[in-house]
């Protein structure tokens, strides 16, 4: 059976995995350490759970996306509730007539990574090693599933109360326009399931084995830390040395925040975060939409979307979600080239600079860094 394979997580691969999925999150995602205490309580509850590897899913398999949605502020006063998401899968199965056979994420990083994986033990339902995003993202139709071709509707939403709803539409932007509106009215806070999926398609359309990748590379950034060497110059080489799908990693700034602009506005935490480095000569700022989209330093592109911008704790080297910002945090920025299939031109249409509004082109970390060497 399912449960027999795959990767194995118990409670002590959490702070590898917690420190992972917080650094692919963009600053998004919610924040993974409410995630942990979830994940945590279910392990202890049902026992170590295991992650499928995306090939073993069957081609006939109905898989479903499943998470938090909301603004991130909210979800650290009013926990996620695993009975709002049993809710909504039952409202899908009974949409598509048939049992689900497979939960995913739909964003790697923060909470989000998590919560099916709590939700796959409480349901003893296999919980696939992917997500449609390979970070986070503040939209529904950013999903991959969504971008290659999958039809995120129906979309089941439930509240904390169990107040729920069920939306279908035709677009997958609609479904996002009107699901957003309809947990701003659940107080920004209401678990989803959404993207009912054959497991052929799924394949297609999936970033793999990015739960096992968060505990990677907490394995390396944690291991780096306890030995003293610097975890962030240890992550560059990790990801340039991957086997399969190597990546830019880079630092881009080491100081102070100086400076917290943040509003909840149409479901989301929109802002920016201005620091300095500790000799007051350089500056840098990101812009955020519940994630890290852009950042310049003195003034210029360092790195943007769909490349994975995380603030980390200067210290502890801890990733700071944008929720948790706080004038006066000693931080090193640092970010990550995205995955393929973030970075084709049909995915750049929907998650690309211009789809948040900005008037550039996506420009890939690896050009920006060694120009900016």
């Amino acid at each position: 059976m399912w449960f027999n394979r795959g990767m194995k997580i118990d409670t002590d691969d959490l702070d590898e995995i917690v420190y992972g999925t917080a650094l692919l999150a963009s600053g998004g995602g919610g924040d993974p350490y409410i995630g942990k205490l979830i994940l945590q309580q279910a392990i202890e509850q049902y026992g170590p759970a295991r992650l499928l590897d995306p090939s073993r899913i069957s081609d006939r398999a109905l898989v479903v996306v499943v998470g938090a949605v909301g603004a991130s502020t909210v979800f650290l006063e009013r926990f996620p509730s695993l009975d709002a998401l049993i809710c909504a899968v039952a409202l899908i199965e009974r949409s598509a007539g048939r049992k689900i056979d497979a939960l995913v994420a739909a964003e790697a990083g923060g909470l989000n990574a998590l919560l099916p994986i709590a939700l796959g033990l409480r349901l003893n339902l296999p919980v696939i090693d992917a997500d449609g995003m390979g970070r986070a993202f503040p939209e529904g139709q950013m999903m991959t599933y969504g971008i290659y071709g999958g039809a995120a509707s129906p979309m089941a939403i439930v509240d904390d109360h169990l107040n729920l709803t069920v939306v279908g539409c035709d677009d997958n932007r609609k479904t996002e326009e009107l699901s957003r509106s309809i947990v701003a009215q659940m107080g920004n806070s209401a678990m989803g399931a959404c993207y009912p999926m054959k497991g052929k398609f799924f394949k297609s359309a999936c970033v793999r084995n990015t739960i096992s990748l968060s505990k990677e590379i907490g394995g390396v950034a944690l291991t780096a830390r306890q030995a003293k060497h610097n975890a962030n110059d240890a992550l560059i080489e990790f990801f340039a040395n991957r086997a399969k799908d190597p990546r830019c990693a880079a630092t881009l700034f080491t100081g102070k925040i100086t400076d917290v602009m943040s509003d909840i506005g149409g479901g989301f935490l929109r802002g920016a975060v201005k620091m300095e480095s500790n000799a007051g000569d350089e500056n840098c700022e990101i812009e955020f939409r519940n994630e890290n989209l852009i950042a310049r330093v003195n003034g210029d592109i360092a790195a943007l979307v769909p490349d994975i911008i995380t603030v980390l704790e200067h210290d502890t080297g801890a990733p700071i979600t944008v929720e948790n910002l706080r004038f006066g945090q000693r931080v090193t920025v640092f970010a990550i080239e995205a995955p393929p299939l973030l970075k084709t031109p049909k995915a750049l249409e929907v998650i690309g600079p211009r789809a948040f509004g900005y008037d550039h082109d996506y420009q890939p970390l690896n050009a920006l860094h060694v120009r900016a060497a």
